[in-house]
């Protein structure tokens, strides 16, 4: 049993490292020669332009070796190992320091947009805030079966049970300011949740000072995130939960930072388990990462012979699947009515093979008026959809280029904004802005931004691609061969937890390619990637990987 284990494990340890490396490639050689973007906020039309690549390169080299450079200014050769006397310890490391810095880099950075960026709730996520608002005042008409914006979409119950606490919370306040000012500097802190736990990741993985330094620069340069601080919808809150979430998982799967105590084990699991599930409230797509998890879970829990792992896996499972529905059967007791099924999946999917007016794939519209057509027929929907779905296949069938292109062209304008539409979803504004944010957002300034983030990008991508590089040269212990870029196997180097994010990655990729499109859903995936990509490009730009 023990070498059957032993044997799928690795198997599938290797299936996926091959996997994240034609990926991770195909990211990589995207990013270096397209970058896609909008100019006009208006109709948000994606546009697409061929890179130079040796602009793109020269671009790169000078953003990355900075960091890698400010990285090996900053911090010792290697982790020390042995435990120092209190008395002998400096009151702050300058890794410490760092860290403080970027933080605090983070919420000025925030604050200043929520001073003059001043974006503001809009489409969906406007929809989402004014039912909370009417549930706060103790408007229940708001849950309706058909005239309720949760009947098209319940899987924001969530979201707006969340917003319902804070607003609760800011009504006690006596001000007349909107409650949604508060839910941004909620966000701040949350933001700054993000960079701390995936720099714990990152020293969980590899106990590597210039690595988790690099991991930091990395972060406080990230311009999306910083500008996705102040946007008030459920990716900040979902991410910072998964944040957490997964560095309590790697902990509990790694064996050399798992405790031995049994009721220590039982609160990483039971932690993750809550944190994750949490994660999937704010945000149904966060269920992708949950799924990466439990494949972990599994696969780990078999091959070290763990049975609580597989049995974690499985409540984490039911965890995700349960909470929403849980939340609007909540809704329904108390209004005293019901929530319609929503939009059907298929809808979802029709409209990701369907041309649209911003870009191949995105929202045309479809899902919402095909339910409404029907009026509200979950199973007439399906129909139409399977329909325009069987249409789309015989016109790709007979046009082959035409498929190519399309498809190309939703692949592109997801993975290749390096602004992951940070722009778009953050310009609503109420009050008006100040003339360098208006040009920074939508006007001349804007294009120094975008280049900028296309950098980013790039280094982001080269970093994890070197990541995934190493790991597939990495031989499997007890194989003859060695490899330059030598791992630290008891601390998980290449092994699987390290890829989990990664994990969840591919598993987005995949998704997105046959799902409703936009670049800011990738905007989740970009932020799984640092913690690799730190640790990439340290291999990549070392001469030796124990420095």
């Amino acid at each position: 049993m023990n070498r059957f284990s032993t044997t799928i494990y690795y198997f599938s340890l290797r299936f996926v490292q091959i996997l994240l490396l034609l990926l991770s490639g195909l990211l990589l050689a995207s990013a270096f020669l397209a970058t896609c973007y909008s100019t006009d906020m208006g109709t948000q039309l994606v546009l697409s332009k061929w890179d130079n690549p040796f602009w793109s390169l020269l671009g790169t080299a000078l953003l990355a070796l900075p960091v890698r450079g400010a990285a090996s200014c900053i911090c010792r050769k290697k982790t020390e190992e042995k435990a120092v006397p209190l008395e002998k310890r400096k009151p702050l490391s300058r890794l410490a320091i760092l860290r403080l810095a970027v933080l605090g880099w983070c919420m000025a950075v925030g604050l200043v947009l929520i001073l003059f960026g001043r974006s503001a709730p809009a489409a969906d996520a406007y929809s989402v805030y004014s039912i909370a608002e009417h549930l706060a005042a103790g408007d229940s008409s708001v849950i309706h079966p058909s005239e309720s914006y949760l009947s098209y979409y319940p899987q924001q119950a969530g979201l707006t049970a969340f917003w319902e606490i804070l607003i609760r919370l800011w009504n006690l306040a006596p001000t007349g300011l909107a409650a949604y000012h508060f839910i941004k500097l909620v966000y701040l802190p949350l933001t700054c949740a993000i960079i701390f736990f995936g720099e714990k990741l990152v020293h969980l993985l590899w106990n590597h000072e210039r690595t988790d330094c690099i991991y930091l620069l990395l972060a406080g340069l990230n311009c999306p995130l910083l500008m996705y601080s102040s946007f008030v919808y459920g990716e900040i809150p979902s991410f910072a939960a998964l944040s957490a979430g997964l560095y309590l998982l790697t902990k509990l799967l790694l064996k050399d930072s798992c405790p031995s105590e049994k009721n220590s084990r039982s609160c990483l699991g039971l932690g993750s388990f809550f944190l994750l599930t949490l994660a999937v409230l704010l945000r149904k797509n966060s269920l992708i990462f949950v799924i990466a998890a439990v494949l972990v879970l599994l696969l780990v829990g078999l091959w070290q012979k763990r049975p609580a792992l597989p049995l974690l896996a499985v409540c984490c499972m039911a965890g995700a699947l349960a909470v929403l529905p849980c939340v609007q059967k909540y809704y329904e007791l108390r209004s005293g009515s019901t929530i319609s099924s929503g939009v059907p999946a298929l809808s979802y999917l029709a409209m990701g093979m369907q041309e649209s007016s911003r870009a191949e794939g995105w929202y045309n519209g479809f899902n919402f008026n095909t339910y409404q057509e029907t009026g509200m027929d979950a199973q007439a929907t399906e129909a139409a959809s399977l329909e325009a779905i069987q249409e789309r296949l015989s016109f790709f069938r007979k046009n082959p280029g035409e498929a190519a292109r399309f498809y190309l062209r939703k692949y592109l304008s997801q993975w290749a904004d390096g602004t992951y539409a940070c722009r778009q979803a953050t310009l609503a504004t109420q009050g008006g802005r100040s003339p360098f944010f208006v040009s920074l957002y939508e006007g001349d300034k804007s294009r120094y931004l975008i280049s900028y983030c296309n950098i980013y990008q790039n280094v982001l991508y080269l970093g994890t691609f070197v990541f995934c590089l190493a790991g597939c040269r990495k031989k499997r212990p007890g194989n003859s061969g060695s490899t330059p870029l030598r791992p630290e196997p008891d601390r998980g180097e290449f092994q699987l937890p390290a890829y989990l994010g990664l994990i969840a990655v591919l598993g987005g990729f995949l998704f997105h390619m046959a799902w409703e499109a936009n670049s800011r859903y990738i905007f989740l995936y970009s932020l799984a990637m640092i913690p690799c990509a730190a640790r990439g490009l340290f291999l990549l730009l070392c001469r030796n990987p124990d420095q």
